[in-house]
């Protein structure tokens, strides 16, 4: 996870390509609605990962 690509819908490739595949299925996802997902999985990722890397050593 990365703040980059969740601040901005340009901010990697891989988001491109999954905003391309959702939109291809006939689901519309807006910038302010990306903004919000990402502002909440971001964090919640990040401390999981640092939480299993403080526990794995």
């Amino acid at each position: 996870m990365d703040l980059g690509p969740n601040l901005s819908v340009t901010g990697s490739l891989a988001t491109i390509l999954w905003l391309q595949v959702i939109r291809r299925e006939g689901e519309e996802i807006g910038f302010l609605q990306f903004l919000r997902v990402g502002a909440v999985a971001m964090p919640v990722a990040l401390l999981t990962v640092l939480g299993a890397r403080l526990l794995i050593g």
